[in-house]
């Protein structure tokens, strides 16, 4: 037991005496006695309880209920700001959504413009290549023609010309592949002013759609709900996954 009695509660010492030595002669309880005995000195220590409370709810009233005055009116000097906070939160944040939603739509034009521009060369690549074989087999053509004749020096320079014509051809669709591939859409950038002092950040939420796809781990078991339950039905009690028991509590009036 402790061995002081703060000031405040010192009305409550000479009980705390009377108690000490009754302890000492219940520590073992083995007689009915002593059990009676241990029972008057119980309703002793109850009664000193409560009126060490008494004593505690007669000094912390007052001061509570200054504490309690000083919150609600600082609560009221807070509200019209608490309010104008909020209020001004909220424009920014739809302000700063707004532009969001215009840096989005300015991506979503730019690549939209890039993807047109990349099709674009792609098909100036396709009708090159194919402007290019058709004149190439043309050409290859009149050479054979031309070898089928005797004209042997002019089958050669046809032939020669279509390998260039083939050779530029491959030339410029290289040009236009790698023009296509520079073609990449700007990232575009729309951030709201710098404000010292403000910052903005991402705060992820959730909201449970189904509870019945929520997986186990994540559920918790009402507790108080069993507990009501179970000091209904006591021993009745029928719930799977929970043991019910009793324990002997000693219950005891002051004196």
């Amino acid at each position: 037991m402790a061995d002081t009695i703060p000031a405040e509660f010192s009305s409550v010492a000479p009980t705390l005496e009377a108690v000490r030595g009754g302890y000492a002669q219940i520590k073992t309880i083995k007689t009915a006695e002593q059990f009676t005995t241990a029972g008057e000195l119980l309703k002793t220590v109850k009664g000193a309880l409560r009126q060490i409370e008494e004593q505690r709810v007669a000094i912390t009233k007052p001061i509570n209920e200054s504490l309690r005055a000083v919150n609600a009116q600082a609560k009221a000097a807070a509200a019209p700001f608490e309010t104008a906070e909020r209020e001004i939160k909220a424009r920014m944040v739809e302000y700063s959504n707004e532009q969001e939603r215009i840096r989005r739509e300015e991506q979503r034009k730019a690549e939209e413009a890039a993807r047109r521009e990349r099709d674009r060369l792609a098909e100036r690549q396709r009708k090159a290549e194919a402007e290019s074989r058709e004149k190439a087999e043309a050409l290859r053509r009149q050479a054979e023609e031309a070898e089928a004749a005797g004209r042997a020096a002019e089958a050669a320079k046809l032939a020669a010309k279509a390998e260039k014509v083939e050779e530029r051809a491959a030339e410029k669709v290289e040009d236009l592949q790698l023009r296509e591939a520079m073609v990449v859409a700007p990232v575009i950038e729309c951030e709201a002013p710098k404000v010292a002092g403000i910052a903005t950040r991402e705060v992820w939420r959730f909201e449970v759609t189904d509870p019945a796809l929520v997986p186990r781990e994540y559920l918790v078991v009402d507790e108080a709900k069993i507990g009501k339950v179970v000091r209904a039905l006591k021993g009745d009690t029928a719930i799977a996954g929970v043991r019910v028991y009793s324990e002997r509590q000693l219950a005891s009036t002051a004196a």
